[in-house]
């Protein structure tokens, strides 16, 4: 994950507080919450959409889920049942 330039989208308790304007900006903001999911591990999609709104502050998870799923940092089932973290090379 790239950590240089995240700490401007985040507040004192590491939750997003503005998704950003740039290409470069949102990658690394995604990167940052891909980084929350365990590879190997299967999540529903409320567990999350749970973790993604409790580290932002903006109130769009579905936003962001769609996003880290678009940016291939994370993969799904067709119909949403199933979630899982896709292990990047970096």
């Amino acid at each position: 994950m790239q950590k240089e330039g995240l700490e401007k989208y985040l507040d004192k308790d590491g939750k997003i507080i503005s998704w950003p304007n740039t290409a470069d900006g949102k990658q690394i903001v995604c990167e940052y919450l891909a980084s929350l999911f365990e590879c190997g591990k299967n999540y529903t999609e409320r567990e999350v959409t749970k973790t993604i709104s409790d580290y932002h502050c903006f109130m769009n998870p579905t936003m962001l889920r769609r996003e880290l799923i678009a940016r291939k940092l994370m993969g799904r089932k067709p119909d949403g049942s199933v979630y899982w973290r896709i292990e990047t090379e970096k």
